[in-house]
Formats: C-alpha cells, sequence, structure tokens
C-alpha cells in the first residue's frame, strides 16, 4: 500500500478530517489533500508527527509493502479518559456493594439479638395477663380505701 492510502487510511481510522489532520500538523489543508493524492509528500519532520500521531513507526509509513491494518490504532486521550472513569466507577460500584452487605449483615445481627433478647426477658418476666388475672378476686374489704373522698387532700377542707 502506499503512502498515499496509508495517510488517508490512518486519518480516516482516527476519525478526523483533512482539516483536523492540517490543524494538528500545522500545515495547510491542501497539503493534506496533496500527500493523500499522491501529488506531494510530507516532509521527513511531518512525516514524525504523522508517525506519533497515528502511533505508526517511519518504518510502516514508508515502506510500500506494510499494511495499514498491522498498526497499532492510537487511542484518543478522551477515549482513555472515559475508560479509565468506567473502570474507576466500575471498582466504586464494586465497593458500595459490598459497604452494603455489610450493613445488610449487621441488621440482621442486631434485629436477631433484640429479637433474642426479648424472648428472655418474657420468659423471665413475672407480668400477668388478663387469662391469667381472669380467676383473681380482690378482697376490698381489707384495704382501706374511703369510696367517694379524697383521703388525706380532702381533710383541709
Amino acid at each position: 500500500m502506499e503512502l498515499s492510502q496509508k495517510l488517508k487510511e490512518l486519518r480516516k481510522k482516527q476519525g478526523l478530517t483533512q482539516i483536523e489532520l492540517a490543524e494538528k500538523l500545522f500545515v495547510s489543508r491542501q497539503a493534506i489533500t496533496g500527500w493523500e493524492a499522491g501529488t506531494s509528500r510530507p516532509s521527513t519532520g511531518n512525516l514524525q508527527s504523522l508517525g506519533k500521531l497515528f502511533n505508526v513507526p517511519l518504518e510502516m509509513l514508508l515502506d510500500d509493502t506494510a499494511e495499514v491494518e498491522h498498526a497499532p490504532e492510537k487511542i484518543s486521550v478522551v477515549e482513555r479518559l472515559e475508560e479509565e472513569n468506567r473502570e474507576q466507577e466500575t471498582e466504586q460500584a464494586g465497593r458500595h456493594k459490598i459497604v452494603i452487605l455489610v450493613i445488610a449483615f449487621l441488621l440482621v445481627l442486631l434485629t436477631v439479638a433484640v429479637l433474642t433478647h426479648r424472648g428472655t426477658n418474657q420468659e423471665d418476666s413475672e407480668d400477668l395477663d388478663f387469662s391469667m388475672m381472669k380467676d383473681e378476686v380482690w378482697d376490698t374489704a381489707e384495704d382501706d380505701i374511703e369510696y367517694g373522698t379524697l383521703g388525706r387532700f380532702d381533710e383541709g377542707r
């Protein structure tokens, strides 16, 4: 594959227009058009810049027998940052899941402890419920209760 074809294919692989490539290399769009049409060739300095930009060795650009497919694709800075952000989000999501699981486990333990404590307190309790009180008889005659008076508080009136 000729240099002109390689340049065009590498540019398209990077998703660049001729104008965008020209701006990155500080050359005119017409220069890029000439390189891709094969009517002119980039200078050595521009070839080096192209190699760095497309992340390919100069030998691959200059060797007419080399194909573009063998060249590694250059990942843009934005794509690399997006990938790193996705990885960090995945890690954070994993940590959040662990924290939630630990909290859920502690809540289950707390619930079991409270229920166990309630069960032991009810067994030891001497409180009477209504079913135990139905046979109780209260003898009010023995109590010193005067009905209809306020007792001690009423004496001063």
